[in-house]
């Protein structure tokens, strides 16, 4: 079973998507790989993510080897765990993910709310380019669209992103209803 990396709400993920099974198989080679997982919400791509490192983690992968995050947590520290060989960053896109698919008009937040966005926005940029640039790492990074990761992260990290990495488009599953 899957250590303290993979949650126990994923305890049990599993994927046979063939971008997860080059991905994993090529991490325990010990060679790198970089997989990005878009799709719109609910599709699954945290699932997916978790999916790839429980196997790893299953097949004698240690988790100490393993960092597992996500935006806010890479936003507010302006930092990627990059000692660990395979880094999971879960959420890329989610600021601009809320933004567009508010269902209303937002109104204006404060000054010292927008700077400290903005000063977030900046770190998640920073910490997934000097990801993204680290030779020989390991990754899987989660968002929903390649133009929302423009927005996010910039055309210079975007593209540099779709040179190096398997891309994963997962389509959209309905939603689950809370009855």
């Amino acid at each position: 079973m899957a250590s303290n990396v993979v949650p126990p709400r994923y305890s049990a993920a599993e994927s046979d998507h063939p971008a997860v099974d080059r991905w994993c198989s090529t991490v325990l080679t010990g060679t790198a790989a970089r997989l990005l997982l878009l799709g719109p919400s609910w599709s699954g791509k945290s699932h997916t993510a978790y999916a790839a490192i429980r196997r790893l983690v299953n097949a004698g992968y240690g988790a100490d080897r393993i960092a597992v995050t996500d935006a806010f947590e890479v936003a507010r520290a302006y930092d990627v765990p990059l000692r660990a060989e395979v880094v999971m960053v879960d959420d890329v896109t989610i600021s601009v993910d809320l933004r567009r698919e508010a269902k209303g008009p937002r109104p204006l937040d404060p000054p010292e709310a927008q700077a400290a966005l903005a000063l977030q926005a900046a770190g998640l940029s920073e910490a997934v380019t000097q990801l993204v640039r680290r030779p020989n790492q390991s990754w899987i990074l989660i968002g929903s669209t390649e133009e929302r990761l423009v927005e996010t992260l910039g055309k210079e990290t975007t593209a540099e992103i779709l040179r190096v990495a398997d891309v994963a488009d997962l389509p959209a599953r309905p939603k689950p209803t809370w009855d």
